[in-house]
């Protein structure tokens, strides 16, 4: 069976979709599924196990040498020693050579994945983060080429793990689990050494979404973490804070500001709501109330870790994607909301006044992984989390009264499934599909 789809993005025209599995990226034309782009990782999780390894010899046979010189500049002041003494000390001690460093029991582990994906305004780079060298990926995109519209223009290695990418036209803004950010420009010079790099803020949690926002044609990054903090920064002068907004009690896992109103935004996480702000403003318009309506959805999975269950806890909601879009019918604006790991997706209507109301849950046969919205028809893209080798994707499109259907795209689900491929025998072989509930901190913290 297949690997299913771990993120899944799409650009503004609705013409070509953007695949993540494993280590694979792959771009599909989404009017017939062929594969008119592709790239495979190939750094694993043992390239910067090694890098380290180099350094230490590095170091080594640095002392060696400065060692050596030592004894040498001793002898040469000691002329009246017998000469087999002053041979004796120009004998050079090997090297030993140290080990590859490799993570001791209970450290989590490394895999070689893409971590995040996100098309540049324009459209004409993609960029994402790896897993395995704590890196960000910068791709030109041209697909207008006969040949792989992918190339890899640049590779910037971090000192920790990224985890989130936001970008404007020339500047990418990566956010790593330490709480730092860092600027890097999206060109193809060559990278710089990771340990030069020096962030334009941070914060002292672990960072889990970026933005980068503009608001009276002045620009500002949007970051949020897992102390339930959101923080709103000018760009490039990121030192200055514009503002706090406070309104969760958990994690915040999700930014989103509507195309169609920049001076909003929608944030998601660890609560049983979400939040809608003005968030130049600092005002929080209204809190979105998902419990009820997941519920029916949440299962097993969605409780405590066995060592924190106790007799009043309850199951868990972690928003995994939040999106906006506007009714070409109707004229209406929307929220659509996934929770991670259920078999459902949350539409609501967003009002003139900003009230929100909900409009449709639409249920599905497989947990949704990611989705991605094609703007032009409102339609959705979903990778679904199935055990098979011919349909890993789902299609819904809005149809009377703005309800959500699923829409048939059979030969081309089947045929984007089939280039998948990440070949698995069993499901333990699938690498992480939901590991947002992970940010959720317990009494350990």
């Amino acid at each position: 069976m297949k690997h299913p789809f771990q993120i899944v993005l799409v650009n503004k025209a609705g013409t070509h979709l953007f695949a993540s599995v494993k280590n694979h990226l792959q771009v599909f034309r989404l009017s017939d599924g062929k594969v008119v782009g592709s790239w495979i990782d190939t750094v694993d999780m043992f390239t910067p196990l090694k890098k380290q390894q180099e350094e230490k010899i590095k170091v080594l046979q640095e002392q060696n040498k400065q060692t050596e010189e030592s004894e040498n500049n001793e002898i040469k002041n000691e002329s009246a020693e017998p000469a087999e003494k002053k041979s004796k000390g120009n004998d050079s001690k090997p090297i030993k050579i140290p080990k590859i460093p490799v993570p001791g029991p209970g450290a989590p582990p490394i895999y070689n994945y893409i971590r995040s994906l996100a098309l540049s305004e324009d459209e004409k780079h993609l960029m994402g983060t790896t897993d395995s060298d704590k890196a960000a990926i910068i791709f030109k995109v041209d697909l207008s080429s006969e040949g792989n519209c992918l190339t890899l223009i640049k590779r910037q290695v971090f000192q920790k793990r990224p985890c989130a990418v936001s970008s404007d036209q020339e500047t990418l803004i990566v956010a790593d689990k330490f709480g730092d950010v860092y600027s890097i420009g999206i060109d193809n010079e060559a990278p710089v050494d990771e340990k030069e790099l020096s962030p334009i803020l941070g914060h002292v949690s672990m960072l889990s979404d970026v933005l980068v926002a503009t608001y009276n044609d002045k620009k500002f990054i949007l970051t949020g973490d897992r102390d339930e903090h959101i923080r709103v920064s000018n760009y490039p002068k990121s030192y200055v804070i514009k503002n706090w907004l406070f309104g969760h009690h958990e994690f915040v896992s999700n930014l989103h500001i509507p195309e169609f109103d920049s001076s909003l935004l929608v944030s998601g996480g660890g609560d049983d709501y979400l939040c809608l702000w003005k968030w130049y403003d600092n005002q929080l318009l209204s809190k979105i109330e998902l419990r009820d309506l997941l519920l029916p959805f949440l299962e097993e999975f969605h409780l405590p870790p066995e060592r924190f269950l106790t007799d009043e806890s309850q199951k868990e909601i972690s928003i995994a994607k939040i999106l906006t879009f506007v009714s070409k019918k109707s004229q209406k604006k929307y929220i659509v909301v996934l929770a991670e790991n259920t078999k459902c997706l949350l539409t609501f209507e967003l009002k003139a006044d900003n009230t929100v109301t909900h409009k449709q849950t639409l249920t599905t046969d497989f947990p949704i992984i990611d989705i991605c919205l094609i703007s032009e028809n409102s339609s959705i893209i979903a990778a679904v989390d199935r055990e098979t080798s011919d349909s890993l994707l789902e299609f819904y499109t809005l149809g009377d009264e703005d309800v959500f259907e699923v829409q048939s795209h059979t030969d081309i689900i089947q045929t984007i499934t089939s280039a998948n491929e990440c070949d698995v025998e069993k499901r333990r072989e699938f690498y992480p599909l939901y590991y947002i509930n992970t940010l959720r901190k317990r009494s350990e913290h």
